[in-house]
């Protein structure tokens, strides 16, 4: 089928241009995937995401499908190795934790815990947004484009309530900003 009449069965019956969409791509798509990961269940797991976030936004593609799944492709494989990756960095931090683990005395323990609720505490307190790109940034370890895109702001805008986030701590608390600024990876 041709990529015109999908569009127009799309407009008509989304249920059957979902299917006529799933049986002229996936294959292709898997074949792409698999050339990326080298893991076929994790393939087929990324092309299964691939679909889902196809159907939800069925009632948005006014283009070209193909050209959207396979940019749906191409970001689903880049949120694998993000995945991958953020998970090797938590494996090393508890590998690094469960070696230091003897050294810590229960006092650096609650003093750890003090600092981490006061954090919370402060961040809580922060508006919605602003919150959630500070999370991010702080502690999911995403940079500003990502942060950016994902959210769909600016990456001007990203900074901004990094910045907000930064001076309402400062002034909140001067030592859990000098631990947020310091201690915790930030964007170079």
């Amino acid at each position: 089928m041709k990529e015109q009449d999908l569009l127009l069965t799309l407009r008509r019956d989304t249920v059957k241009a979902f299917e006529q969409a799933y049986d002229a791509y996936s294959e292709k798509l898997l074949y792409y995937i698999y050339s990326k990961t080298g893991d076929k269940k994790r393939s087929e797991d990324i092309l299964q995401e691939v679909f889902i976030d196809f159907w939800s936004k069925l009632d948005r593609i006014d283009t070209s499908i193909y050209g959207y799944l396979f940019n749906s492709t191409k970001y689903q494989i880049l949120n694998y190795y993000r995945s991958e990756k953020v998970k090797e960095k938590y494996l090393i931090h508890l590998s690094n934790f469960l070696q230091d683990i003897n050294s810590i005395t229960p006092q650096k323990y609650l003093e750890a815990k003090e600092i981490m609720e006061q954090i919370e505490a402060l961040v809580a307190q922060l508006p919605p947004q602003c919150r959630k790109v500070f999370t991010m940034s702080r502690f999911e370890h995403k940079s500003n484009d990502e942060i950016a895109e994902e959210l769909q702001i600016s990456k001007r805008t990203v900074e901004n309530y990094i910045t907000k986030s930064l001076a309402f701590i400062r002034e909140h608390n001067i030592s859990i900003y000098l631990v947020i600024s310091y201690l915790i990876d930030r964007e170079p």
